[in-house]
């Protein structure tokens, strides 16, 4: 979800976060900050600003006088940040239920259908999006959405066009999601969220895996 405006550090983070997921970068390497700089046409300081942002978050490990070097994300450290995203998203359900209108869930079930019929993958990520920021305006929760804003994306870009299976899991997974808001269950609706992104945080851990991305946790 694009909640605020990246800065040229959370762009190059985000570049070498693709750069490791796809295999570019592999365990061990050294980040090529020369390159990377060049490549994006940004100065040094972002570059350290994105690097030192995923020395943070653990991609990387930032060594004096060396460098920055991939370290790469542990299964834990992905299941944790998926389940983490289901408890602010189910708890933003739970605030849809609760603060809701009858025209905002009749909208939340007009974009569920447009998302259950789209093929396309980019379609479906956009659908998507717009049904994930409705259901946030629903819940009229400014916290919930900074909070949100805190959480990066593991696996950059289009997540459904590189997760396999992830588009089918999503599609069955918000289905109970709308059903419980619909029927004004907070509780059923949170627990369904939690569900759902506990799923796809294991098909990225199986991802990230195939791809020899992660590191002994």
């Amino acid at each position: 979800m694009k909640l605020v405006r990246p800065t040229s550090g959370d762009q190059v983070a985000r570049h070498i976060r693709r750069l490791i997921v796809d295999g570019t970068l592999r365990r061990g390497d050294r980040v090529p900050q020369d390159e990377i700089a060049a490549e994006l046409g940004v100065s040094r300081i972002p570059v350290r600003e994105g690097i030192v942002a995923l020395d943070r978050e653990g991609w990387v490990t930032l060594e004096p006088h060396r460098g920055a070097f991939v370290h790469g994300v542990d299964e834990p450290w992905v299941r944790d940040h998926y389940d983490i995203l289901g408890e602010l998203y189910g708890l933003a359900a739970r605030r849809a239920t609760e603060r809701g209108n009858p025209d905002d869930v009749a909208r939340l079930v007009a974009l569920f259908k447009e998302l259950q019929q789209a093929r396309d993958v980019e379609l479906f990520d956009a659908i998507n999006e717009r049904l994930l920021v409705h259901l946030l305006t629903m819940a009229r929760a400014p916290r919930i959405r900074t909070a949100l804003r805190a959480v990066t994306s593991v696996v950059p870009g289009n997540f459904f066009a590189q997760v396999p299976g992830s588009m089918e899991v999503q599609r069955r997974g918000l289905s109970p999601v709308v059903r419980a808001v619909t029927a004004g269950d907070g509780d059923e609706a949170a627990g369904a969220l939690r569900v759902l992104l506990a799923r796809q945080g294991a098909a990225v851990v199986a991802l990230l895996d195939a791809r020899q991305v992660l590191a002994d946790p």
